[in-house]
């Protein structure tokens, strides 16, 4: 694993983290989620390896060691567009490194809702998409923006914002605040004790806003999708509404002309990679992959 940045066309310094293999058969762009980083991902990336797919995972603005340019849980100049924009490129080096590979993205979470942006308007970049744990019901993408705009308006756009600690409350009493997470205790506690991560690296109601603001558009251009969407979540992810949220996308996803794929995991919780069934989800993102590429 190497890590490298790019300034991008704003000026920020943007961190990443890169997987290459030889002549690989597609290359896997990462899109992470709220509260964590590209580092994350390395075991993923290097279960990728094994099966021939290079891969490369940003830390978006605000966020891992790109929150070190921008500050913690700040959008920095470009705003929510910014965060699509970077992946476009991040993605773009990458081919070109891979000697023009295909492009596949994986998006988690709120790189999931990341991802959907970038789908809407640049889906002709990518072979194929995985879309994991997706948070919000795509009904309300365009009230979702609207409150989060009011907040930023109130003045409330540098104030953290507490999204994800309601994600807890089916499993208490818990063991942790971040029970929601995964059932496996050890992966729990990496992400405690990640200072990148969770209560130690909050976003604020402006970079909630930011990337619902690019959200809510995307909703409208679905048509213009045009690679195959797998959508991954657990049908105990909280974040994911068991398993409504996603199943809700697919819906939307399908009426719009897309060829989208669902997959629930039963039992599972929100971070499918770091679950306790991480290797049966790891071998049908491979399979899928294989079939697309």
């Amino acid at each position: 694993m190497e890590e490298r940045t790019f300034t991008d066309t704003h000026g920020v310094e943007v961190s990443s983290r890169w997987w290459m293999i030889d002549a690989p058969r597609a290359v896997v762009l990462v899109a992470h989620g709220a509260s964590e980083h590209s580092g994350r991902y390395d075991r993923f990336a290097r279960a990728l390896n094994d099966a021939g797919f290079a891969a490369v995972a940003i830390d978006h603005r605000g966020q891992g060691r790109t929150s070190e340019v921008t500050g913690v849980g700040v959008l920095g100049p470009g705003g929510g567009a910014a965060v699509v924009t970077d992946l476009v490129e991040l993605g773009a080096r990458a081919r070109a490194e891979a000697g023009g590979a295909p492009l596949v993205l994986f998006g988690h979470s709120l790189g999931a809702l990341i991802g959907l942006g970038y789908l809407a308007e640049h889906s002709s970049t990518v072979a194929a998409a995985v879309l994991c744990g997706f948070p919000i019901d795509p009904s309300g993408a365009v009230v979702m923006a609207e409150l989060l705009q009011g907040a930023v308006d109130a003045g409330m756009g540098d104030d953290p914002m507490d999204a994800l600690s309601a994600n807890n409350e089916p499993f208490e009493p818990a063991r942790t605040p971040f029970d929601w997470l995964s059932r496996d205790p050890d992966e729990v506690d990496a992400y405690l004790a990640d200072p990148y991560c969770g209560d130690a690296h909050p976003l604020s109601y402006g970079y909630f806003a930011g990337i619902a603001g690019v959200l809510a558009p995307a909703m409208g251009r679905l048509d213009a999708i045009g690679c195959p969407v797998f959508v991954i979540a657990g049908d105990r992810d909280p974040a994911a509404g068991m398993g409504a949220h996603p199943k809700a996308l697919v819906d939307v996803l399908r009426a719009a002309g897309v060829d989208a794929t669902l997959r629930l995991y039963p039992e599972a919780r929100h971070e499918l990679l770091n679950e306790t069934n991480r290797d049966e989800v790891t071998a049908d993102l491979v399979a899928w992959l294989d079939a697309r590429t």
